[in-house]
């Protein structure tokens, strides 16, 4: 090879050298940009964001709270039927919790279910739990604090019974898991870092979904990695990051709980919008979480054990879908004598 060709191939390798490095660069600093804009553009909507009962927590893994003292009537519009909420001076619904009280204290960690949407305040759960442990056989008067935050899922709720299990200091803790408590919430706007947690460019993954929307018809035919509300059974199916995320904190709320001498209960909720019995779709989570307690050592149970033979339209509120006042009526009875058997000393 004489000096000119040499030299044109040192032109050419040092020309391409210059492109990758400045087209590395470019992928950078694009990236770069992309993060702060979508930064950017959450604070703002973070900031004017507002609902009557939801409050943003920008900076903490809670991401929102409910608001104190909060009152609303509430109108299912299919229906016309109302219903009341109203939440006390610590944020959840209820009256207040009396910290000279010295009845034992329940703890229950839920979502949209443990709060009792679309019921009334005298058909929750915890209501129910109450007067059944006040009743025969039993005659045991708790404090049964309702700590459900619509729209949370298992990472955080682990986060709010890191808060508050010692303040309140509980004498056991009841986990209501409803089907979707492996996705993210949607009450509130989500920040970047969350929604693109589990990629390395958020510029390619949303890439890739505004692909799978606008050309695709919105089918996930390119994996784009972000955090975003799928099918249920799908997730768990999956086994991806997020439902190993939700796993991990299901542990973690177990070990919180245990290293304070502190029983668990979990409570498995089917979806009151399907049918029960053997056309029920989402066995498998059920299954799941049940493993998921049986590895822990710590009791479970599954409702849909208890009413899959009867007709689910009996156990939701009509119009909204949630689980009815019958439901929570059900729930406390079977879980009554676990909840005893813990407080007094006599649990399996």
């Amino acid at each position: 090879m004489n000096k000119i060709s040499r030299g044109r191939a040192y032109e050419v390798t040092g020309s391409l050298m210059l492109l990758v490095i400045s087209l590395v660069f470019a992928l950078i600093l694009a990236e770069y940009i992309f993060r702060a804009v979508k930064e950017i553009q959450w604070r703002r909507a973070s900031k004017h964001w507002q609902h009557e009962l939801y409050a943003p927590l920008p900076d903490s893994p809670l991401e929102y709270e409910l608001h104190r003292e909060a009152f609303r009537e509430n109108r299912i519009p299919d229906t016309g039927q109302t219903w009341q909420y109203r939440t006390n001076t610590h944020g959840f619904r209820g009256e207040d919790f009396d910290p000279r009280d010295n009845r034992k204290r329940v703890l229950f960690i839920g979502d949209s279910y443990t709060f009792g949407w679309a019921v009334n305040q005298d058909e929750v759960l915890t209501e129910y739990v109450e007067q059944v442990l006040a009743q025969p056989p039993y005659g045991l008067e708790i404090n049964a604090y309702n700590l459900g935050v619509p729209g949370y899922n298992t990472v955080q709720e682990y986060h709010l019974l890191n808060k508050v299990i010692e303040h309140y200091a509980a004498d056991l803790v009841v986990l209501g898991y409803v089907m979707n408590d492996g996705e993210p919430q949607q009450n509130v706007p989500v920040r970047p870092s969350i929604r693109y947690k589990y990629v390395s460019s958020w510029l390619l993954a949303y890439i890739k979904d505004n692909l799978n929307h606008y050309i695709f018809n919105g089918d996930s035919i390119l994996e784009s990695g972000i955090n975003l509300n799928t099918k249920y059974l799908l997730a768990a199916k999956e086994n991806g990051p997020k439902w190993a995320e939700g796993r991990q904190a299901f542990t973690d709320m177990v070990a919180l709980c245990h290293s304070r001498g502190i029983p668990f209960l979990v409570v498995i909720h089917p979806d009151y919008t399907k049918p029960f019995g053997d056309r029920y779709p989402y066995r498998m989570i059920h299954e799941e979480v049940s493993s998921w307690a049986d590895e822990q050592q710590v009791t479970v149970v599954d409702m849909l054990e208890h009413i899959k033979d009867k007709n689910n339209k009996n156990y939701n509120v009509e119009g909204d879908g949630h689980p009815n006042g019958r439901a929570f009526s059900e729930t406390a009875q079977v879980i009554a004598p676990l909840i005893y058997g813990y407080l007094e000393g006599s649990a399996p």
